[in-house]
C-alpha cells in the first residue's frame, strides 16, 4: 500500500515538474517572440509616392516625390481642401550618383526620416537617361525589395524632376495625377515589369507615354499646373531612339492594340461638313505564318465606334451613309496602321507591336533557329492589314442638327 501511494506521489510529483517548466519556456518565448522590438513607426517614414530619372553629366540625377502628412492633415475639408492642394502635400529631393543606388543613398542623407519606396506607384524617366540606357535603372527597380514592379513609368522630353515638382490644382500630387492618367489608358499603360519584359523579350523594344507640362494660368506659380500626355517615346533595345506624336502615335497605338479614349474626325468625299466617332472598343489580333521559309504577318482590326458629331446635311441614320462613314473610317484606320508598319519595319527595324512573341509562341523550333536574323526578317516581312470597322450608336439624334428644315429627333 506503501509502495502504491510513493510512486503516485512521483508521478504527481513529476507532473507537476512539467507543468512548472512548460509555464516557464512558455513565458521566456513570450520574450523572445516579441514583435515590435524593431518596429519604425509611421511617424519616422519619409513617403515616397514618385520617383524621376535624369542625368547630369555622366552622373545620374534621382528625385523623388515625398509626402507631407502635415500638411494633408490642415488640409481636409471644406475650402481649405483647394488651398492645401496649391500650397503642396508633397515636396522633392534630388541626388546624384555615378549609378542609381548611389544616387538614392545620397538622397536619404537629405531626408530626416527613413525613405520608404514602397507606395512609389510612378516613375518618370527623362528621354536623356533613356538614351543612356534604361538597364541599369530597371535592375534597381525590380532588385530594390520596397519599390513596386507594378509602378507605372512614363517617359519625358523635360527634366523628370520638373514633371515631380508640379503642383496640379485637382489633385493632391503630381505622382496622383500621372497614376490616374494610368488608369485610364492614355497613351500606353506600361509598368516597371512590363518595360523590362519588353526590352529583355525577343522583340526588344518598348513604347512609353510622353508627358509634358501644360502652361500655367497667366499670373500663377509656375509650378501650378498638370502634367499631360502627348506623343510616344520609342524604345529600342534599352535606349531611346525616336518620339512620335499625332496622327503617327495613333497608329502605334492601335497596332499595340492600346488605342483608348479617343475621338476620330472623318472626312466625307463630296460631301461638305465631317463626321466625328468616338472609339468605344478596338482589338487588334496577330496572325504570324511561315510558308516555304516566307514569314509574314496577319493584323486583324476590329473597331467599333458611336457618331459624336455630323456637320454634313445627310442623317446618319441613313444606310447609305452609315456604309460610306463606316468605310471612310476603316480606310483612316488602315491608313494609319501601315504608316505605323512602315516606320517599325524600314525606318527604325525595330519590332514595337511583338511580332517575334507571336512567331517564337506559334513557331518555336523555327524561332529559335532564326531569332538571330530576326531584324532582316522583319524588315523584309509581308504584313497584311485588314480593318473592320462598325458604328454602333448615332448618339442621342440621328439627323444632323441645324439644317434648316430638318427635323429633330431624339
Amino acid at each position: 500500500m506503501k509502495k502504491r501511494k510513493r510512486s503516485e506521489s512521483k508521478t504527481v510529483s513529476a507532473k507537476s515538474r512539467w507543468k512548472r517548466t512548460s509555464q516557464a519556456l512558455t513565458l521566456l518565448s513570450f520574450l523572445v517572440l516579441g514583435g515590435c522590438w524593431d518596429r519604425i513607426e509611421v511617424n519616422d517614414l519619409a513617403i515616397i509616392l514618385a520617383t524621376g530619372v535624369d542625368t547630369r553629366g555622366d552622373q545620374v540625377e534621382l528625385t523623388a516625390q515625398i509626402f507631407i502628412p502635415r500638411k494633408a492633415g490642415s488640409g481636409m475639408g471644406g475650402s481649405a481642401s483647394s488651398e492645401a492642394s496649391q500650397s503642396g502635400l508633397t515636396m522633392i529631393r534630388t541626388a546624384v550618383g555615378s549609378n542609381v543606388a548611389e544616387a538614392m543613398n545620397r538622397l536619404q542623407r537629405k531626408v530626416s526620416r527613413n525613405v520608404f519606396w514602397g507606395h512609389c506607384e510612378v516613375i518618370v524617366i527623362s528621354e536623356q537617361a533613356s538614351k543612356q540606357g534604361l538597364r541599369q535603372y530597371l535592375d534597381f527597380f525590380l532588385r530594390y525589395t520596397q519599390i513596386r514592379e507594378h509602378a507605372y513609368v512614363f517617359s519625358t522630353d523635360k527634366k523628370a524632376r520638373d514633371i515631380l515638382a508640379l503642383l496640379p490644382p485637382l489633385e493632391r500630387s503630381s505622382a496622383e495625377s500621372l497614376r490616374e492618367m494610368g488608369n485610364m489608358k492614355l497613351g500606353t499603360r506600361v509598368t516597371v515589369l512590363n518595360l523590362a519584359q519588353r526590352i529583355e523579350g525577343p522583340s526588344r523594344s518598348a513604347v512609353l507615354s510622353r508627358m509634358l507640362i501644360l502652361s500655367p494660368t497667366s499670373g500663377q506659380n509656375k509650378f501650378i499646373s498638370d502634367p499631360y500626355v502627348r506623343g510616344l517615346s520609342l524604345i529600342k533595345e534599352d535606349r531611346y531612339v525616336k518620339t512620335v506624336t499625332e496622327p503617327m502615335s495613333v497608329g502605334v497605338l492601335l497596332l499595340l492594340n492600346q488605342l483608348n479614349n479617343i475621338i476620330m474626325p472623318i472626312d466625307l468625299e463630296g460631301n461638305k461638313g465631317a463626321i466625328s466617332i468616338r472609339l468605344i472598343s478596338l482589338r487588334t489580333t496577330l496572325t504570324p505564318k511561315i510558308a516555304n521559309n516566307k514569314w509574314s504577318m496577319k493584323i486583324k482590326v476590329d473597331a467599333k465606334g458611336e457618331v459624336v458629331l455630323n456637320t454634313t446635311s445627310k442623317s446618319i441614320a441613313d444606310p447609305q451613309m452609315n456604309t460610306m462613314v463606316e468605310k471612310q473610317w476603316k480606310n483612316k484606320l488602315t491608313e494609319l496602321a501601315n504608316d505605323a508598319l512602315m516606320l517599325s519595319q524600314k525606318q527604325l527595324k525595330t519590332d514595337f507591336y511583338g511580332f517575334a512573341i507571336e512567331f517564337r509562341r506559334h513557331y518555336p523550333r523555327k524561332w529559335k533557329s532564326q531569332q538571330e536574323n530576326w531584324e532582316s526578317i522583319l524588315e523584309n516581312m509581308k504584313v497584311e492589314v485588314k480593318v473592320d470597322t462598325l458604328i454602333t450608336s448615332t448618339g442621342k439624334s440621328t439627323d444632323p442638327q441645324g439644317v434648316p428644315g430638318q427635323s429633330v429627333h431624339y
